[in-house]
């Protein structure tokens, strides 16, 4: 039984009985039967509880579990486009398999289509380096690269658990109009990487002056 299929049928159950409980409400009021009412009010107050209390428990869960992504970076090194794969969730994810359609050309003229690791740790990344961004953004407009792909890919929590199975559409379309694609980020740390080392060379100048 997946997790969804078993999420879902204690909500129903939940709802069911949710509904269940006001209908007796309301036919306890017609009928003066306050003892039911009360009793109906009892439960609907604790199924609401419940409910919350496992929505804080899922959300917990789901945090906790493996969560796999990928998707083109523009971020990490400065003029290059990396295909990255990264573990976004709270534990290792095990069995990972993926197929990127169409094939991904990459440096050195080498093709990625399909990808199998044994696992990833959490908040851990892999990457591949795809090509130089100015000339990927170039080929792309020219048409001789794809501007989207399809990404299928798959991983398990556990080494020996069921695959969770994802599909996604990649494409570095969205980075054409920013005002750096290259790294703006990255730029601001290499420039103000001695800004300490700038201020007190600043600071003894103000100082020669007053003396």
């Amino acid at each position: 039984m997946s997790k969804r299929f078993s999420r879902n049928l204690i909500l129903s159950v939940e709802y069911l009985a949710l509904c269940g409980s006001i209908i007796l409400i309301f036919y306890s009021i017609i009928n003066s039967n306050w003892e039911v009412t009360a009793a109906a009010l009892a439960v609907v107050a604790a199924i609401i509880a419940n409910f919350n209390s496992q929505r804080i428990s899922w959300k917990q869960e789901d945090e906790y579990e493996a969560d796999l992504d990928i998707k083109f970076d523009l971020k990490i090194v400065r003029k290059m486009a990396l295909l990255v794969i990264e573990n976004t969730g709270g534990s290792r994810a095990y069995n990972i398999k993926f197929t990127i359609t169409p094939e991904l050309r990459v440096l050195n003229n080498k093709i990625i289509k399909d990808g199998d690791l044994t696992f990833i740790d959490k908040k851990e990344r892999i990457q591949y380096y795809v090509a130089y961004t100015p000339d990927m953004f170039d080929e792309n407009s020219k048409g001789e690269r794809p501007k989207q792909y399809t990404v299928h890919f798959s991983f398990s929590h556990t080494e020996n658990g069921n695959s969770v199975k994802k599909q996604k559409t990649i494409s570095m379309e969205q980075y054409r109009m920013t005002t750096s694609p290259d790294s703006d980020l990255e730029n601001f740390f290499i420039k103000n990487s001695n800004i300490s080392e700038k201020l007190d060379k600043l600071e003894k100048a103000v100082l020669k002056i007053k003396n």
